[in-house]
């Protein structure tokens, strides 16, 4: 049984109902995970064709969730990435969903206090909290293995500095040089500036706009957009932002 082989790899793990992405009737999905043997037994024994979930975060593990249907394609944003010196390491464990999908999962060097990030580039999603796993079935399809016997790697440094953007910033040098201030320099002033909770939507919108005048490809300004909003306080739901730069993007 899967989930108590990656019990004792001291992942802990969750039932789901048959069939579902639906914690069991009377359980708390990933904040039940267990390690316990007996307790997973139990879960399993008690509902035979439980679907299986893995809590991510205990585990210092990341998963990076490649959307393949609906409007946004992330293989697509998974290629512009690689050629922008950005790859996804091809050795790691990955599975594939079953809407075509796939997950790569990478482990994280030291535990990391994220959330799980909706839309951090086009049709690429990182869980950090919780994940359906093989062998669950959803509508007749199943979770699967690309590579079973590929180990889980390390993530990538680039992702984790673009999970934490806030983290990587370096500070301006005390006697900075005094230099005309340009559009660009504006642009970059409103960039860090952020703006008050009522007005973050037409903020970034109007944000979007300048950025994407400067003839910057759409994944930079993407990027760019999201880094404004984590300066936010609150940022915006990432729902939100994707639905701003649709909207202006399509306008261009």
């Amino acid at each position: 049984m899967r989930a108590l082989q990656l019990a004792r790899d001291g992942v802990a793990v969750y039932p789901l109902a048959s069939n579902s992405k639906v914690p069991l009737k009377g359980t708390r999905g990933y904040k039940d995970a267990a390690t316990d043997v007996e307790t997973i037994k139990g879960w399993f024994e008690h509902v035979p064709r439980a679907n299986l979930g893995i809590r991510l975060d205990q585990a210092k593990l990341i998963v990076v969730d490649i959307d393949r249907h609906g409007d946004i394609d992330g293989t697509e944003t998974l290629r512009k990435l690689n050629q922008r010196g950005k790859p996804l390491p091809s050795d790691t464990y990955i599975e594939q969903t079953p809407n075509d999908g796939l997950h790569y999962f990478f482990k994280l060097s030291v535990k990391l206090d994220m959330k799980r990030r909706t839309g951090l580039y086009p049709g690429i999603d990182v869980l950090t909290d919780f994940v359906v796993v093989a062998p669950s079935v959803i509508n007749g399809s199943d979770y699967r293995a690309i590579e079973p016997t590929n180990e889980i790697t390390t993530a990538p440094q680039w992702l984790i500095d673009d999970l934490l953007p806030n983290q990587r910033m370096n500070k301006a040098p005390q006697h900075a040089s005094q230099i005309r201030k340009t559009w660009a320099g504006r642009m970059l002033d409103d960039l860090v500036a952020g703006t008050g909770e009522g007005s973050r939507n037409s903020y970034l919108t109007s944000l979007l706009g300048k950025l994407l005048r400067t003839g910057c490809n759409g994944m930079t300004a993407y990027e760019l957009l999201q880094y404004a909003n984590e300066r936010l306080q609150p940022p915006l739901p990432d729902k939100e932002v994707n639905t701003i730069f649709k909207s202006i993007i399509k306008r261009t």
